[in-house]
């Protein structure tokens, strides 16, 4: 009795997973064993690869070997799923924060974090940037106005100066100075208004007020949640700064609920 496609193209992909490099597709020849090995190996190699260039900080800062290991534990059970190589890896972070060698380096899921929020706002849908003069019709109630976040704006919350971890290992210029490894909540801010992606480091207040801002929240909950960890925070300057950046996606903003339409 012949065997069921479906049931073929399962037992082929465990066989493809399978970490023995004796395992084969049940029924097959010696021939097409010979050939499936190395077609499982290529399949291996151009996963780690993707794993590499999507990674790149998280590679320099723990080194090709180490990084070899950490891909092929994680490529066996994470089989490409993605339309493209160019976006495989999407839970490499938190696999990352669960990987038992790398405890020593407690920053490292953070910044495979940052770089997923890249490599997402460098292959996010392009959209015009919000003209921060559409807001003076508003007037008052631009503090209760509701603003959509650029399709490619990411935000990355982490206790560790994340991006200036990966500024110093991307192949950027180094930070000046020390990094500072300050406890309490900070982030990073990842925009791509037009071509270029630019990440931008945040203060624990800049952190809450952009959070707030791009879950949906208006000017006056993000300055109160800015606030909390930053008594004299400044909301003039952090919304502007977010404007001029192109955090926000143009367009007419949303009033909040029980604001006129």
């Amino acid at each position: 009795m012949d065997t069921p496609p479906a049931a073929l193209q399962s037992d082929f992909a465990a066989a493809l997973r399978d970490p023995s490099p004796d395992a084969v597709p049940a029924g097959f020849s010696d021939a097409a064993a010979r050939r499936f090995r190395v077609y499982r190996n290529n399949v291996r190699v151009a996963l780690i690869e993707a794993l590499a260039a999507a990674y790149p900080a998280v590679l320099r800062l723990v080194g090709a070997p180490f990084f070899d290991r950490i891909a092929r534990v994680y490529v066996a059970d994470r089989p490409a799923r993605e339309r493209t190589l160019n976006l495989y890896g999407g839970g490499f972070a938190d696999f990352v924060a669960g990987f038992a060698p790398a405890r020593e380096l407690p920053y490292l899921a953070d910044v495979a974090r940052l770089e997923r929020a890249v490599l997402e706002a460098r292959h996010a849908a392009d959209a015009a940037a919000l003209d921060p003069t559409a807001l003076t019709a508003l007037g008052d109630g631009l503090a209760t106005a509701r603003l959509t976040p650029h399709p490619a704006t990411r935000l990355v919350r982490s206790a560790y100066p994340v991006a200036d971890i990966w500024r110093a290992n991307s192949g950027d210029a180094a930070p000046d100075g020390d990094l500072v490894f300050t406890t309490g909540a900070a982030g990073a801010l990842v925009l791509r208004p037009g071509h270029a992606v630019s990440v931008a480091p945040l203060t624990p207040g800049q952190c809450a007020f952009a959070e707030t801002l791009l879950g949906g929240g208006d000017l006056t909950a993000a300055h109160a949640a800015a606030a909390v960890l930053d008594q004299g925070f400044d909301v003039i300057p952090a919304f502007r700064d977010l404007l001029v950046a192109g955090a926000f996606r143009g367009g007419d903003p949303e009033p909040s609920e029980g604001e006129p339409t």
